[in-house]
């Protein structure tokens, strides 16, 4: 009988196919890790993913298998030197590793139990695809809107060669600003994709408001100018004011009927005239919708309009003022399945707005017009009266403001309590908020601005 002698060929096929499996599994292992949770882009992407997964699978048990035979054949000549065996035995070990039936073999359990190739046979890692709840990220390089400042027709009515330029607000502008004011909320902008995000930064409108400028005498004056208006029976009939708002008119002085240009003597003009039965009433449009005083005086001057809620004996400290504002808007915009959510991340006012800087022809009135044309449309919104009578109805005297979110301003709530000490209280005039009307009135004019872009007109 020949001497058993080791040959490093069978050594060395086992070791390669061992470490090959043990390699293959850690790749599948690894590879599967790297897709967990990892959104798919398309169909055929994960079709790659899977085939790649399930031919390391067949490869870690290809090889560990091999290795495993390699070894058994081994182990099994080994077995047969040292232990006896009929030759259906040793046929049946040998064909144990493509035939399982010869697991029933008794002598196989006997003679080469020790020998067994038991090879561990498992499925492999399963790759499923379940519905993520992170949205599916893309970039898009796409141009992004820009209000027109190339051309003031979209947002007004204007005068050509000696029209002195700004007229009245265009059709667009004043059914947008009405829109937005009677729905409280940005009109619906047109998404670039379904699900989307972009970021804008452009100069547009804002409104800040605060308490009557002015000094101690001014104040003085607007009170006396009220009474004098509305009579000196105010509070004490079945019928009050309880809102008003105005802008400033052209005063002129009694004895030259020169036109008097500052400021305090426009807004008293424009309080006279509120209450002045024949020019509220008057259609013809020689009552000014928006502060034009100024339009060849004071260019630095900001457009202004007045709100007031007065009560018994106190009207100067119960009227605010609204100026309008060139300001820089910092904006982020996401649509997800086409339901917008808009974020106004910085909102900077930079220098005041007058009717005087879009008069005339030149370019440089061009970026002025949509401000100007949003502050007249809602100053022909919210000029005119409301008056409460004791019998708790409220009259509108030109005044739009009741059909707007205005309403819900916390001042609006108690607009049937103007009589003061001397009348009976009414109830609340609706469903409020906290916010006062002048803020109220800035979140409006930021509202209107984003919904320019709602309007490709206006683009």
């Amino acid at each position: 009988m020949a001497l058993f002698k080791a040959h490093w060929a069978v050594p060395s096929l086992m070791v390669s196919c061992l470490l090959c499996g043990i390699a293959f599994a850690l790749g599948h292992h690894f590879f599967y890790a790297s897709l967990n949770s990892k959104i798919v882009q398309s169909n055929i992407e994960q079709e790659w993913n899977i085939r790649i997964g399930t031919g390391m699978a067949f490869l870690v048990k290809t090889c560990l298998t091999a290795a495993a035979g390699f070894a058994y054949t081994q182990l099994l000549w080994t077995t047969l030197r040292s232990r006896h065996a009929t030759l259906k035995g040793v046929d049946a070990m040998f064909s144990i590793t493509t035939n399982a039936w010869e697991f029933l073999t008794l002598e196989l359990w006997r003679k080469g139990f020790g020998a067994l190739p038991i090879v561990a046979v498992f499925t492999p890692a399963a790759l499923t695809v379940q519905p993520s709840k992170q949205l599916n990220e893309s970039k898009h390089i796409k141009p992004l809107p820009t209000i027109n400042s190339t051309s003031p027709y979209p947002f007004a009515q204007w005068g050509n060669e000696g029209g002195g330029g700004y007229v009245a607000p265009s059709v667009a502008v004043a059914r947008l600003v009405s829109s937005v004011a009677s729905q409280g909320s940005i009109l619906p902008i047109q998404a670039m994709y379904l699900n989307s995000s972009y970021s804008l930064d452009f100069y547009g409108p804002s409104l800040s408001c605060g308490p009557l400028g002015g000094n101690s005498e001014f104040h003085a004056a607007y009170d006396k100018t009220f009474q004098e208006a509305y009579g000196s029976v105010w509070g004490m009939a079945n019928q009050v004011v309880t809102y008003f708002s105005f802008v400033p008119q052209t005063a002129r002085d009694n004895k030259t009927g020169d036109t008097i240009i500052n400021w305090e003597n426009r807004t008293l003009s424009g309080l006279r005239a509120i209450f002045d039965p024949e020019t509220i009433l008057d259609l013809s449009g020689n009552l000014a919708t928006i502060d034009d005083t100024a339009s060849s005086a004071d260019h630095q001057a900001r457009c202004r309009f007045f709100v007031g809620f007065p009560t018994y004996g106190s009207f100067a400290n119960r009227t605010i003022e609204c100026g309008l504002y060139n300001s820089s808007y910092n904006v982020d915009l996401r649509f997800e399945n086409g339901k917008q959510t808009i974020d106004i991340r910085n909102l900077t006012r930079l220098n005041p707005v007058s009717v005087a800087t879009v008069t005339g022809q030149g370019d440089h009135t061009m970026p002025e017009v949509a401000y100007v044309s949003i502050m007249d449309s809602l100053g022909g919104i919210l000029m005119g009266k409301i008056i409460a009578t004791r019998y708790g109805s409220l009259q509108p005297v030109r005044t739009q403001v009741l059909s707007t979110v205005l309403t819900q301003a916390h001042d609006m709530q108690h607009l049937q309590n103007g009589f003061g000490q001397t009348g009976i209280l009414g109830e609340k005039s609706g469903n409020g908020t906290n916010l006062t009307m002048a803020e109220t009135l800035e979140q409006l004019v930021s509202n209107i601005t984003l919904s320019l872009f709602s309007n490709p007109d206006l683009l």
